[in-house]
C-alpha cells in the first residue's frame, strides 16, 4: 500500500469509527410503545430489544483502532525514512520582517 493510499484509507476508516462509536454510545436499544392492547383498554406496554449486540460493535471499534495505529506506525516509520530534497535558506525565511 502507498502511504498516499493509507493516508485515504485512514480518513475512511476514521468515519466508520465514528458512526461505531455513534452507534455504542447512543440507544443501541430499540423501544417500541403501545397506547392499547387487543381488548381495547388504554394500557401501555413497551418492549425493548438490542439492534446491536454491544460487544461485537466495541470489537469492531477495538479493530479499527489498531488498524490505524498500526497505519499510523507504518507511514511515520516511512517518513522517517524518507528524505527530501529541497532549496530553501531557513535563516531568511524565518527572519523578522524589518
Amino acid at each position: 500500500m502507498t502511504i498516499n493510499s493509507g493516508m485515504v484509507l485512514q480518513k475512511a476508516v476514521r468515519a466508520r469509527m465514528s458512526s461505531l462509536v455513534g452507534i455504542r454510545n447512543a440507544s443501541v436499544v430499540k423501544t417500541t410503545s403501545w397506547d392499547y392492547l387487543g381488548d381495547g383498554k388504554p394500557k401501555e406496554r413497551v418492549e425493548t430489544e438490542l439492534q446491536y449486540n454491544p460487544k461485537a460493535v466495541d470489537k469492531k471499534i477495538t479493530e479499527l483502532e489498531m488498524f490505524l495505529f498500526k497505519l499510523e506506525a507504518a507511514i511515520k516509520t516511512a517518513n522517517a525514512k524518507t528524505e527530501i530534497e529541497i532549496v530553501a535558506d531557513v535563516d531568511s525565511l524565518l527572519a523578522p520582517i524589518a
